[in-house]
């Protein structure tokens, strides 16, 4: 196991989050103009909210401030000396593997809540999905929630997924919003069913950045805020190609059947096509889950493609390829067939053990961690993942219809 994965009991840093985090805090509000309503959280507690975009650690930083609250990040970010470095030694994170069981980070929330008597950072969608809506949620929260018994609090941001949006090529301006409030006393949380913390959770969470955009007035004059959205929007609605859209500036664009939708300063779409088709990339995102959603229902759905594999290395910045072979995902499940490490190797996971596949948009598509190593897989071209990542999300809502 790498020394990352220590034990981490101790509470953050009270000094160095007062002063670091009141500098980036200020920074946030000068930046994206944060504004803070409802309740300040105390300990000990969980705190929980909607993951519209990376910059949400900062608004949640924001929300707790100057009280020093203990957060939950992937183990990816672990994987960087200098950024895994502040994350052990300031921040004092808790390191979680995506999707997966680890018990390590369980334990080491239970210290920071129950002998710190702590505050306790957790997106529950697991993931930035990027796509302007509220995604989805494991019930494996609830389940935590249940275990810790202490008061839970939920935070409701809005517009950082405009501004920051995970598949743009950098963050523009942004005027974000977070509410919180304390959602689930140790009584009610006594009282309620799995089933009702999770709709209560879903309900609170519920967002559209469209309809805060149009609440707000919320505009960006930047000259390039398409760009990148290719690496999430990857069909196109009048002819149906997959993979021939690309950005320039504010415009996306079909190279098969030369389609385009230019985004305004108010981030919805202007088509030059033979009828508007999507008012915003939200709706155009759910189409694209919706047609996913109709093929994976189909018992000879099938995806395959070659990918090289990636893992963690202990002390070396980022993931390493170690591998080359091919993925396949059909009703069986996700099974690899390619070399590791100058060997060749099979390695199957059950839908139902691992049914959801996080996304570095652009870049590659993750399984939860596992042979004691996280995996990584990178198509070619990169944002080819996108459908990958989405193929798995519309399993994990179709398995979570019936089993719920």
């Amino acid at each position: 196991m790498a020394d990352n994965r220590k034990e981490i009991t101790k509470r953050p840093n009270i000094i160095v989050y007062d002063i670091i985090g009141g500098l980036i805090v200020l920074y946030g509000r000068l930046k994206w103009h944060f504004k803070f309503k409802g309740v300040k959280p105390k300990g000990p507690g969980i705190v929980i909210s909607n993951h519209t975009s990376n910059i949400d650690w900062i608004v949640e930083g924001g929300v707790t401030w100057p009280r020093p609250m203990t957060f939950m990040v992937t183990y990816h970010f672990f994987t960087f000396k200098f950024i895994g470095f502040l994350l052990r030694k300031l921040a004092r994170a808790v390191p979680k593997y995506q999707f997966a069981t680890d018990l390590s980070s369980i334990r080491k929330i239970k210290s920071v809540l129950h002998d710190s008597n702590g505050l306790v950072y957790i997106a529950p969608e697991g993931t930035v999905w990027g796509s302007g809506s509220l995604g989805y949620i494991s019930y494996a929260i609830c389940k935590m929630i249940r275990m810790m018994n202490v008061p839970v609090y939920a935070s409701r941001i809005q517009g950082a997924g405009l501004g920051c949006a995970k598949w743009s090529s950098r963050y523009h301006k942004a005027h974000v919003s977070v509410n919180t409030e304390l959602l689930f006393t140790k009584e009610d949380i006594a009282k309620l069913s799995i089933n009702e913390i999770h709709d209560k959770i879903v309900k609170y969470l519920d967002y559209n950045e469209f309809d805060y955009q149009k609440e707000m007035n919320v505009i960006c004059k930047d000259k390039d805020i398409a760009q990148g959205l290719e690496n999430m929007i990857y069909i196109c609605p009048e002819c149906g190609a997959e993979f021939t859209l690309s950005t320039e500036g504010n415009t996306i664009s079909c190279s098969k059947c030369g389609a385009k939708a230019h985004m305004k300063k108010d981030f919805r779409f202007e088509w030059e096509a033979k009828k508007q088709y999507f008012d915003n990339y939200n709706e155009w995102y759910n189409w694209q889950l919706e047609k996913m959603k109709k093929f994976v229902a189909k018992d000879d759905f099938k995806l395959e493609e070659e990918v090289d594999y990636g893992i963690d290395i202990p002390g070396v910045n980022n993931y390493q390829i170690v591998g080359h072979g091919t993925m396949t995902l059909t009703k069986d499940g996700w099974d690899y067939d390619g070399t590791f490490k100058d060997e060749h190797i099979h390695e199957h996971d059950d839908l139902r053990q691992v049914p959801l596949a996080t996304l570095k948009m652009g870049k590659h598509f993750e399984l939860p961690y596992r042979f004691e190593h996280c995996r990584v897989f990178y198509t070619k071209p990169g944002n080819h993942s996108m459908k990958w990542h989405l193929a798995s999300r519309a399993i994990c809502e179709l398995l979570a219809e019936t089993d719920n």
